[in-house]
């Protein structure tokens, strides 16, 4: 079977073995020591559910998935720090990789195959039969349409949106080059904290969040620097919005910049700012222009043959993204969408993007009544999240930095 695949699909190829290469990482903390034959047995099991995660990349004039026809799925027994830095050629073909170490499983995937939203699923169903929820039936068909692709349309026109102010210049926060490895703080915070202080103030948490973190950042741009604007990417799932559900990629982005004038806003003014922004973007007119405009304005990068070339051009591209796009990103998946049996038998859940634009990212998820936020960042001066969770304590959310350490992104090679 061939699957074909769409911008945002291809752009995850294209971006291979540049700066802004990403691999996201979950990571589930079990109350019992790991099974790896249950384990085997459960990956085997959530494949039938999720065909695009059973292919292999293929390029004929262009990347498509096929199944793989190699049976064997192979598991690997080691902590994060040792684990494979590298998956594809080293999983078969498989484009992801699951780990298993004491009483944790870990899954990190290329995105050619999906975004997180898609992947989760997929992480979902495998804890499911881990744990030996009863699945549904396999569906005869399954929801493949390609994201953007389904949307296009030229004649659609936006609406409301406001222009976003550049933020600062990359040269004025100093970064440590560390290639593919950055630091990861995890934050935790009870989720009705915010709801609370979100309530008060009419709005969301990553309203609440995305803002408050922007203002720690400005603590520590350094004097000299003329525009002390930050701006931030959000990621918003497509799927609800156009009310399509989709196994591909169908993830935009909506960029905001926490500007001057904002730090004489107080919180209310602040959240409704941010969320009238993300509730505007969200229109269906928005989403589609957005779309259109993203494959207008990418697909030739895709369509270069021969290869060589194409990825000549992504790695000069790449380098100037990475600096320029934006100085933050924030991806948020909500609830995790365990079951409640899986649920039980969670201690913990780890999501972490390595910061691919821009110089950090913040990825959030909500498990158990818990927002678990991993902030990934390669900035010399390391007091930023110190400045984040007081701001935050200051606003009466009670939140902690639970661990900070090293983290390497492993990548998918072919």
């Amino acid at each position: 079977m061939r699957y074909e695949l769409g911008n945002m699909d291809r752009y995850s190829m294209a971006a291979n073995g540049t700066e802004m290469e990403n691999a996201s990482f979950f990571k589930a903390f079990l109350d019992e020591a790991v099974d790896a034959d249950r384990l085997l047995k459960a990956v085997r099991t959530a494949l039938e559910y999720h065909p695009l995660f059973k292919c292999k990349m293929m390029y004929d004039k262009q990347y498509y998935l096929e199944d793989n026809e190699n049976p064997e799925i192979l598991i690997f027994h080691t902590d994060t720090e040792n684990r494979p830095k590298e998956f594809g050629k080293n999983t078969n073909g498989y484009l992801f990789q699951v780990c298993y170490f004491e009483n944790t499983i870990s899954f990190e995937f290329c995105h050619a195959v999906t975004d997180g939203r898609g992947a989760i699923r997929f992480f979902s169903t495998v804890l499911d039969a881990y744990f030996g929820v009863e699945l549904p039936q396999i569906p005869a068909e399954f929801p493949l349409a390609l994201g953007y692709e389904s949307v296009y349309d030229k004649s659609v026109k936006p609406l409301g949106q406001i222009r976003q102010p550049k933020g600062f210049k990359a040269k004025d926060m100093k970064v440590i080059k560390n290639g593919y490895k950055c630091t990861s703080h995890i934050l935790k915070i009870a989720t009705a904290d915010v709801l609370r202080v979100a309530k008060k103030t009419d709005s969301t948490p990553i309203a609440i969040l995305v803002p408050l973190f922007c203002r720690a950042i400005r603590e520590h741009l350094p004097e000299h620097a003329k525009n002390r604007n930050v701006s931030c990417t959000i990621m918003v799932d497509c799927r609800g919005p156009m009310q399509m559900d989709t196994m591909h990629n169908f993830m935009n982005m909506k960029l905001i910049t926490y500007q001057d004038k904002y730090d004489a806003y107080d919180l209310p003014k602040l959240g409704t700012i941010y969320r009238g922004l993300l509730d505007l973007y969200v229109q269906p007119e928005n989403i589609i222009w957005s779309c259109t405009q993203m494959k207008n304005s990418t697909d030739f990068l895709y369509n270069i043959r021969p290869l060589g070339l194409q990825k000549a051009l992504m790695k000069t591209v790449a380098k100037v993204t990475k600096r320029t796009m934006n100085n933050i990103a924030f991806t948020y998946l909500g609830r995790v969408p365990f079951s409640e049996e899986v649920k039980s038998h969670l201690t913990d859940f780890n999501f972490r993007s390595w910061p691919d634009i821009g110089d950090c990212v913040t990825a959030a998820a909500d498990l158990n009544g818990t927002l678990i936020l991993d902030v990934c960042e390669n900035y010399a001066d390391k007091g930023i999240i110190d400045s984040f969770v007081r701001i935050c304590r200051d606003f009466g959310m009670e939140i902690r930095e639970t661990q900070t350490s090293v983290f390497e992104q492993a990548n998918v090679r072919l």
